[in-house]
């Protein structure tokens, strides 16, 4: 019976008290949204799986809650709405070509393995406008958003706008294709500068062009700057998103939203139904934005109605999460940098090199100390200790604007933080080490056994890379004693000298990538702390 009263992994009950403080917000947000011409409607809780499949929804098909009718069909839990609203849409509005405004609200469904501190089933409010293709329509719908945080009660945020469409211009007339452009817009996405630019280096793009394309981000955020970007990009191919941009902006200042509203060209997204504008309302509390939107004009056609669309998506858990965080913490939390550093050697380098670019923490140099936070208050930063895995969660919930871990970590965690900086100490090499005559056995697909204290990168190398099947031993420590004992057939471990493997017999089989200190970053902080955060990376770079 005990068992009996506990919600399933990843669902909560919400008592009457934190209810109402729900439905209160929903209510705000709802009125606010029909106010501006919105009609609610209801859709289904499950869906066809096709409705969801093939890019057509942000999730991916494994985090899909499925099951099938008595005809054998299979079904799913809404994971989102925007798909879904586009299927109904066709339906109801087949023969209207008018602008058509429709609001929804409920719950949404993703069975994600990693919970990461995320719910499995979540409340979302949005809105979605069909049949209109203007810039009026973008505007109107990010002006919008603004109303919605607004009153939501947020006045520390800032609601990030791209285009895709500019960036797959830029590709184009570059002559970067398939692969390329997918690894190079990850890259842009993460704000991984220095893969970014190696990236554009071995593919023969230009110094002034691969400096425009690894800061986007950074150099064009207004709408003056986008003038400037029109100067070096093609008139064909990239100045008609670039208009657009100018367009939407000069419609937000004759509002008088724009101060909320800064523009972002790395802002971009893998899935191919988002077809220009792009939004995120970012605010401090939470580690990603809390309303997502866009402009998707390929998704309605899959659903046999050709038509225009741009809509967006609150989380609204989310969102309440931001709120109460903000309520805690006092008004002066804003004005320090926090940086969360890993225990030891790369604490020590870490601090070395910031003391070296003029950035330092005399309260950490006392050894004997119990303090857990420490703080420059000349210079407003903070910074905490603590172990490598936990510095990317950290980052990731905004806890830290930024982290120093090593690659292997970062790899291990894959937590939604930006890698923006290669710090080159704390080197050495993520391999698969064993006894010399499993080399051979490596090239064969037989199931072998391995070994690791990074189970999610092993498992990540040999399924994606090695197409291998493999059985997976989790261990914590002495990882070496594993293939010497038998409990193994190989381990993947972190390697630096390679003098422990030498002394009991074992080698390096095979290099699965480089380690070396990485700078992260939250998405949120980068956007609302940029210029402390920019200036911090780019003193570090000179230093390097």
């Amino acid at each position: 019976m005990n068992d009996m009263i506990h919600t399933p992994e990843g669902v909560r009950d919400i008592p009457p008290s934190e209810f109402a403080k729900k439905l209160e917000m929903t209510d705000r947000l709802l009125k606010v949204i029909k106010d501006a011409g919105y009609l609610l409607m209801q859709t289904p809780s499950f869906e066809f799986f096709d409705v969801f499949a093939n890019n057509m929804g942000l999730t991916p098909s494994k985090e899909l809650y499925k099951f099938y009718d008595k005809e054998g069909s299979t079904l799913v839990l809404r994971p989102d709405f925007t798909p879904a609203m586009a299927r109904a849409f066709s339906k109801l509005y087949q023969d209207c070509d008018d602008p058509v405004r429709l609001c929804y609200n409920g719950n949404t469904f993703v069975n994600a393995n990693d919970l990461n501190g995320r719910l499995k089933e979540c409340t979302q409010i949005g809105a979605e406008l069909y049949n209109d293709a203007s810039c009026e329509a973008d505007a109107a719908m990010i002006g919008l958003v603004v109303k919605c945080m607004l009153t939501a009660g947020f006045d520390d945020f800032v609601v990030s706008v791209g285009n895709g469409s500019f960036f797959k211009g830029l590709c184009r007339s570059l002559d970067i294709t398939g692969t390329d452009e997918m690894n190079l817009r990850e890259l842009i996405s993460a704000k991984n500068y220095y893969k970014a630019e190696d990236l554009l280096k071995h593919l023969g793009v230009d110094d002034k062009m691969t400096d425009m394309i690894v800061h986007i981000s950074d150099d064009h955020t207004t709408k003056d700057s986008l003038d400037d970007l029109k100067s070096i990009t093609d008139r064909d191919l990239c100045h008609p998103s670039l208009d657009r941009l100018i367009k939407i902006m000069e419609i937000l200042e004759r509002d008088g939203v724009d101060k909320y509203v800064s523009i972002d060209l790395g802002l971009l997204n893998k899935y191919n139904y988002y077809t220009g504008v792009l939004f995120r309302a970012y605010t401090s509390g939470f580690g990603d934005a809390v309303i997502k939107g866009g402009r998707y004009d390929n998704l309605v056609k899959e659903f046999g109605k050709d038509t225009p669309a741009i809509g967006f998506g609150i989380s609204l858990d989310e969102l309440l999460i931001a709120r109460n965080v903000q309520e805690r913490k006092s008004k002066d939390d804003s004005k320090y940098l926090t940086i969360a550093l890993t225990k030891g050697r790369l604490a020590d380098k870490t601090l070395a090199l910031l003391e070296k670019c003029g950035f330092s923490c005399e309260e950490m140099k006392d050894k004997d100390t119990r303090k857990l936070i420490f703080v420059n208050e000349e210079q407003k930063l903070r910074f905490f200790l603590a172990k490598g895995p936990d510095v990317p969660t950290y980052v990731e919930h905004g806890v830290a604007d930024i982290g120093v871990v090593g690659k292997d970590t970062i790899n291990e965690e894959d937590r939604k933080v930006l890698e923006v900086l290669d710090l080159g100490f704390g080197k050495c090499r993520m391999c698969i080490c064993g006894h010399a005559d499993m080399k051979e056995r490596l090239d064969t697909a037989d199931m072998i056994r391995i070994a690791t204290k990074y189970p999610h990168i092993a498992k990540t190398y040999f399924n994606d890379i090695r197409r291998q099947s493999v059985d997976i031993i989790k261990l914590n420590g002495s990882i070496e004693l594993a293939p010497i004992v038998g409990l193994s057939d190989v381990i993947v471990d972190i390697v630096e000298t390679g003098s422990t493997l030498r002394e009991n017999g074992l080698s390096i089989l095979e290099e699965i990538f480089d380690i070396s200190a990485r700078m992260i970053v939250n998405p949120v902080s980068m956007r609302l702390q940029s210029k402390r955060i920019n200036e911090l990376i780019g003193s570090i770079k000179e230093a390097l």
